[in-house]
């Protein structure tokens, strides 16, 4: 097991070194020019050139490039342009709500997809299942930042059940900052849900087709102990994969939905960086964000071996 974890990482150093080099070359190609960001539009030629030259944008973008390499390597982010704060810094103080967010996204989306795939592949062909395919597929048709603005506009503004903005940490407050949650992680984890929903249902579906499972029923075994012993386990195991994908992209999507939200996460924070240009900032957040989805991938290999014993890892 050890041997397969370095193995794994060994081959995660190509993978976030193509992210920083994509990073990098994306970020600079974005039009705008921080130094007349800063300084506003009534600034003189000159001034916006001193700028540049204290920033070090005057340099070529290769050698732009090493330097920031050569301090990442060294777990140096870099600093914001604008904040002056160190960007390792700011994303350790922004990114607990970030995770926050994605880890109930990633509950309540377990909690509706899980039961429902199973439901839709025992009813096979009847119309809870065709009820099933519809929701799944108002579940990935819906873009995120309406049923953000749909959820704030009844459920905040009309019905007053939940806050429109701000945010309670949820490990100071428990269910004062569930309440600031909670809507932002339904709209982030539906799109997830419809789709774990529908890899469930797909697999439950070949495995309540196969031999064991009928000689489980044969023997006289109760319907709920076939499908949760027998059946359930061993579908998972693909649905796990895209379990692991989709949680990565909970990261991406919480840029969409901490903006529509107002909350003091990571993504939000991403948003502002790529409005004011902040180089370093806009580099040090998708760098680790892209760490943090290899390391999930990691992690979903992992547990394969759990849910299926014949995996060995070598």
């Amino acid at each position: 097991m050890l041997k397969y974890i370095l193995k794994r990482i060994i081959y995660l150093i190509p993978t976030i070194g193509m992210v920083a080099v994509m990073v990098f070359l994306l970020i600079h190609m974005i039009p705008g020019d921080p130094a007349l960001v800063m300084l506003g539009n009534d600034a003189t030629p000159q001034d916006v050139e001193a700028l540049r030259d204290a920033l070090g944008l005057n340099q070529p973008l290769y050698q732009q490039f090493f330097l920031w390499v050569g301090r990442v390597l060294t777990g140096d982010f870099g600093v914001s342009i604008h904040s002056k704060v160190p960007v390792l810094t700011s994303i350790a103080d922004r990114f607990p709500v970030t995770l926050s967010l994605t880890t109930l996204a990633l509950v309540f989306s377990l909690i509706v997809s899980i039961p429902s795939g199973v439901l839709a592949a025992v009813k096979h062909n009847t119309k809870s299942d065709y009820m099933f395919m519809l929701g799944t597929i108002l579940g990935v048709s819906v873009p995120g930042f309406w049923l953000g603005l749909l959820c704030l506009l009844v459920f905040s503004v009309q019905l007053g059940w939940f806050p429109s903005t701000g945010f309670v940490a949820i490990w100071e407050n428990f269910w004062e900052g569930l309440r600031y949650l909670l809507l932002p992680a339904v709209t982030l984890g539906l799109f997830m849900a419809a789709v774990v929903a529908r890899m469930v249902r797909s697999s439950m579906l070949e495995v309540l087709r196969l031999e064991y499972v009928t000689h489980a029923r044969a023997k006289g075994l109760s319907e709920w102990k076939v499908i949760n012993k027998h059946a359930l386990k061993n579908a998972f195991a693909p649905a796990l994969t895209t379990i692991g994908i989709q949680y990565g992209m909970l990261l991406g999507g919480a840029v969409i939905t901490e903006t529509v939200f107002s909350l003091p996460g990571l993504g939000k924070y991403l948003v502002v960086a790529i409005n004011m240009r902040d180089y370093p900032v806009v580099q040090g957040c998708i760098l680790f964000i892209a760490l943090v989805y290899v390391l999930i991938n990691l992690v979903v290999d992992l547990l394969y071996g759990f849910f299926d014993p014949r995996i060995e890892y070598k």
